[in-house]
């Protein structure tokens, strides 16, 4: 039966993989057509009928990852993967201490306020982290560039050991605010909820210690919830990092975007779009089976797996 529900589950997504594909790939043709007829390297170079363009596409994907159509950047016989991850593997770093530190400190002051719910510091610290995300980012990274002169830490990234780890602590800090607060407020619900419940109490009554409590009872239930919340948290640090990036000059996927869209090269768009999707996907289908496996008795609802956006009714159902 397990087996059985893995292979619905692997089924459904890649049905859903290859018909996102294909949406994809007309979409950005079609909106692109324009910026291609205006460069010369890709229109000569490219297949007219989007048909058959497609099936060209699929082919130099899986074998080439694609085909680039600069002439200078040929000439260095660089494939489309190299290039997206030379610049990629920034953006993985920037992300991943982003989503480290929002976990760790959101997680700890959710847990600490759950306990001390509506306590003094449990409203101090609702306070600060509701004042810190309410401002805008953007305003922040100012404030972040005007004072680096004063405290002397670097304002644009330095792709310079070790004053590249240093250049990425201001970005890294100020993009945390929101990541905090979302682990924060999830972590903070739960932990109420969790220590005022029935089997916390009993757990509690048989002489359970805090901190059995918390590994046995409460640990588990952040595990569960905080999993669902995995991929839309991805996507939202994806898309900051985005603005990041260009504010602290820090190379990455938007440098990879934006010479893409500038130049017409589609098929570094439809990989950077694929590889991303598939990327998504995946993690989406490994979560679904740890939350199986973590959780037996919940009833799996396959299409509700694949929503990023967690719904109340999922909860409702479940």
């Amino acid at each position: 039966m397990k087996a059985k529900r893995i292979i619905s589950r692997l089924a459904i997504y890649i049905l859903i993989l290859i018909l996102s594909i294909i949406i994809i790939f007309f979409a950005i043709n079609i909106l692109f057509q324009k910026q291609i007829n205006k460069n010369l390297a890709v229109y000569t170079n490219i297949e007219k009928n989007l048909i058959n363009r497609f099936f060209i596409w699929i082919k130099n994907f899986f074998t080439n990852w694609g085909k680039i159509y600069n002439y200078e950047i040929n000439l260095n016989n660089k494939t489309i993967f190299f290039l997206y991850f030379s610049q990629f593997k920034w953006t993985i770093l920037l992300t991943s201490l982003i989503f480290i530190c929002g976990l760790i400190i959101g997680n700890i002051l959710g847990i600490y306020s759950g306990y001390n719910f509506n306590k003094s510091l449990d409203i101090i610290s609702n306070i600060i982290i509701a004042f810190l995300t309410s401002l805008p980012i953007i305003i922040i990274a100012i404030f972040a560039l005007l004072l680096s002169h004063k405290f002397k830490y670097p304002s644009q990234f330095i792709n310079e050991s070790p004053l590249s780890f240093e250049s990425l602590l201001v970005p890294i800090l100020i993009s945390s605010f929101g990541t905090i607060s979302l682990y924060f407020s999830r972590s903070r619900k739960i932990t109420k909820e969790v220590a005022i419940s029935e089997y916390y109490l009993f757990a509690k009554s048989l002489g359970f210690s805090k901190k059995q409590l918390l590994q046995r009872v409460l640990l588990k239930k952040l595990i569960i919830n905080e999993l669902q919340t995995l991929v839309p948290y991805y996507i939202f640090l994806f898309s900051l990092s985005l603005i990041i990036e260009r504010i602290f000059s820090i190379p990455g996927q938007s440098i990879f975007l934006t010479y893409s869209f500038k130049y017409a090269e589609i098929d570094l768009i439809l990989f950077f779009f694929t590889f991303n999707l598939i990327f998504l996907l995946f993690t989406k289908f490994i979560i679904a089976n740890i939350l199986d496996k973590l959780n037996p008795l919940q009833k799996r609802y396959y299409i509700n797996d694949l929503i990023f956006v967690n719904r109340k009714l999922r909860l409702v159902h479940e």
